[in-house]
């Protein structure tokens, strides 16, 4: 076998079936999946432990629930294949996702292979995941990919849009941030610094299921802000501590300043504080981001409809 698929598992009774079925019916069948059940308390964890009952290549654990990043961190730990591959157990995979993924790995080799997907809402698909893709089938190393991403708008930072070698999670124990929300902004960016070889491929294979409360949908915008903020101020700090050139630098921490004002603009309870305001400032590095700052920090209830306006004056 060469995939290990992990599949986080939490009261997602009406989506886990469909999930699973769907990893079931795959066209390329050499795979074990790595069901991790976080203490359900619906019906899901009998969806799970069916599946297992009847394929051995299901394999069923249950935890105590401690949230997504510790039932993948729980998974990580099961890992024994070449490759990963994390599946949120409300959203499902393309029939022949595994297929067209071995493929692309037999024919070039990668420590991280991404691909692109669907937005599925009331069972239907409304759109791309990734609408402005970069270079196809091109290696790269993980820092080049990531910052020419960065400057194309096309970073996808979800774990479940890529497959990943097992070795680079493993050798470098690169865990999740237990107890956080927003834990793939963290995750993600560092998994490229590590990566020797990354390539995409603008294929559709993973669907993701818009459902209203899914973690990062749910209502409670004041915590998605707060954890928002944290996972920044980490990354800044580790941005900084990296071997890159100024250029590069100022390319990570613009794009820092700019999801800090989306996150001050996330909640109205957590809003914009002094510190969120300094953050903006010192990590403002290039025209775009110098530019989007200074409207922000003068006038934040004005920001949204003037960005669009400036945006199409820009365009035309």
């Amino acid at each position: 076998m060469k995939y290990d698929l992990i599949i986080p598992i939490y009261n997602v009774q009406n989506e886990l079936d469909c999930c699973l079925s769907s990893i079931l019916h795959q066209t390329h069948r050499d795979f074990r999946a790595i069901l991790v059940d976080d203490g359900s308390t619906d019906g899901s964890s009998w969806i799970a432990r069916d599946y297992a009952s009847r394929d051995s290549r299901f394999e069923y654990y249950w935890k105590e629930n401690g949230g997504l990043s510790d039932a993948r961190n729980f998974g990580i730990g099961k890992i024994l294949l070449e490759y990963v591959f994390f599946v949120d157990g409300d959203d499902f995979l393309e029939v022949d996702a595994l297929e067209t993924i071995d493929r692309e790995l037999t024919r070039d080799p990668v420590d991280v292979l991404e691909f692109n997907g669907w937005v599925v809402k009331d069972g239907g698909r409304i759109r791309k995941i990734n609408l402005r893709p970069i270079e196809t089938h091109v290696i790269k190393n993980g820092k080049d990919y990531f910052l020419d991403n960065i400057e194309a708008r096309s970073i996808n930072v979800s774990v479940w849009s890529k497959v990943i070698r097992s070795d680079l999670i493993l050798r470098k124990r690169h865990l999740f941030a237990k107890g956080m929300l927003h834990e793939d902004e963290l995750w993600t960016p560092k998994l490229y610094f590590l990566a020797e070889t990354t390539r995409y491929i603008d294929k559709c294979l993973y669907d993701y299921v818009w459902r209203e409360g899914s973690v990062t949908h749910r209502s409670d915008k004041d915590e998605n802000a707060r954890h928002a903020k944290i996972i920044y101020r980490k990354l800044e700090h580790y941005y900084r501590s990296l071997d890159v050139t100024k250029y590069q630098r100022n390319i990570l921490l613009s794009y820092l300043s700019r999801q800090m004002i989306e996150a001050c603009r996330m909640s109205p309870q957590e809003k914009m504080w002094p510190q969120d305001r300094r953050f903006i400032m010192r990590n403002a590095r290039d025209m775009k981001s110098i530019g989007k700052a200074l409207l922000f920090l003068s006038a934040p209830s004005w920001y949204g409809p003037l960005s669009k306006v400036i945006k199409k004056i820009i365009r035309y």
